[in-house]
């Protein structure tokens, strides 16, 4: 995927140089869904705009980016059914040996598989968290393949997450603050 753009949505400090000239940021959460790295949202704008609305108090920008992923430097567990084979492989392979229970996330698979070495030299993970937004929560990006079986549908701007590991072999660019449009005037969102 030559030329994916990525959005990474931050607190808005009032710092835009500051922002373009030291961007992108890691994420600094405990509970971060893909492990250390920095995040972005894959593709769709809207779903930066959801999380600066929700996570943020509607007090945010969001810095645009291009990357160059494919399946030797991006893990993606969500269109590449061989990566998926080999996470879920891991997770059997842990099973067999008592390392999962009830409390293992997707995270610590992950975590299990760089440290044995099974994550070869990714530089990123793709992944795309079901109900992310929430259980509840509707989009209005979703289509029904049937009428009247609204628990069947097609998300056509899903909650695709890009957490970068290290940023070589990406071929990352042109980082830049495109919302709010006064930080970057020349950029309509």
């Amino acid at each position: 995927m030559k030329n994916n753009t990525i959005y990474q949505t931050l607190q808005d400090k009032e710092n835009p140089d500051e922002v373009e000239t030291n961007g992108p940021y890691p994420c600094n959460w405990g509970n971060s869904w893909l492990g250390d790295g920095y995040y972005f949202w894959d593709t769709f704008i809207e779903n930066a705009h959801w999380w600066g609305e929700t996570h943020c108090q509607d007090c945010y920008m969001i810095c645009e980016a291009l990357v160059d992923l494919d399946a030797t430097n991006c893990f993606d567990l969500v269109g590449n059914t061989n990566h998926l084979k080999d996470f879920g492989d891991s997770i059997e392979f842990m099973q067999k040996q008592g390392l999962i229970s009830e409390n293992t996330t997707v995270s610590r698979v992950l975590e299990f598989m760089k440290e044995n070495k099974l994550f070869l030299n990714f530089s990123a993970i793709r992944a795309y968290g079901i109900n992310s937004k929430g259980k509840w929560y509707d989009p209005n990006y979703r289509l029904v393949f049937e009428i009247g079986k609204n628990f069947q549908y097609l998300p056509y701007k899903p909650e695709i997450q890009l957490c970068i590991i290290r940023f070589e072999n990406l071929n990352f660019r042109d980082f830049k603050i495109v919302y709010p449009d006064y930080y970057n005037p020349d950029y309509a969102v």
